[in-house]
């Protein structure tokens, strides 16, 4: 646990150094911002234990956290820091069963498909792409497949589908943009959703277009 928490420790140190108008100096005590930095990533880099791609709501974890994709950290600190600043809503502090969050988690997520599905005939065919979803936290996966008949979406499957764009998000921070409150330029330039691939823009695109 002690190497756990000198990796978080080395990461906050380096992301609080680049937030506007907050410091650290060496042998003092970690600001609030950066204890919450640290819970963050401490929290995430303990998921590296589980089996790749295990998603954290089920029973078997018992509400613990399983990360395993490269940038999962960064947007967990994003949302650590916009929680932080009442940019996001803090953690909710009500004891919920991970069924309960599940599904919380499930709705929005066919938000996300709604609005896909909406937006299609808008969106060129050459954006119209395959792309997989993975809410940091949890570490539940999705999969969202254009075609002529509407959006396909697989809901808690286990890992990316391989060579695809993968966009990495916070449930919070989705909740957020599908509810109006957060934009889409505004997450992106937070940090609060990233994009991984070979060529990301069609993808990115398409997300400016529906959130």
């Amino acid at each position: 646990m002690s190497a756990v928490n000198d990796v978080a420790d080395k990461r906050a140190r380096q992301y609080v150094s680049r937030i506007p108008g907050r410091s650290m100096k060496t042998g003092k005590h970690l600001t609030a911002t950066a204890s919450i930095v640290v819970a963050a990533i401490a929290t995430i880099v303990l998921g590296y234990s589980q089996r790749a791609y295990t998603c954290a709501l089920e029973p078997s974890i018992n509400g613990g956290i399983t990360i395993s994709y490269p940038g999962s950290i960064d947007v967990a600190v994003a949302v650590a820091s916009a929680r932080s600043d009442g940019l996001l809503p803090p953690a909710s502090s009500k004891a919920l069963s991970n069924d309960v969050r599940k599904q919380q988690i499930l709705a929005d997520l066919r938000r996300l498909q709604a609005r896909l599905n909406t937006a299609r005939n808008e969106i060129p065919v050459d954006d119209a792409a395959t792309f997989s979803l993975v809410l940091v936290g949890p570490g539940l996966w999705s999969h969202y497949r254009m075609s002529p008949g509407g959006v396909l979406a697989n809901y808690h499957t286990d890992g990316p589908i391989a060579g695809k764009v993968v966009v990495l998000t916070h449930a919070a921070a989705l909740r957020s943009m599908l509810g109006g409150s957060l934009s889409i330029e505004q997450a992106t330039k937070l940090g609060l959703i990233a994009y991984s691939g070979v060529d990301t823009s069609s993808i990115q695109r398409t997300f400016q277009m529906i959130l």
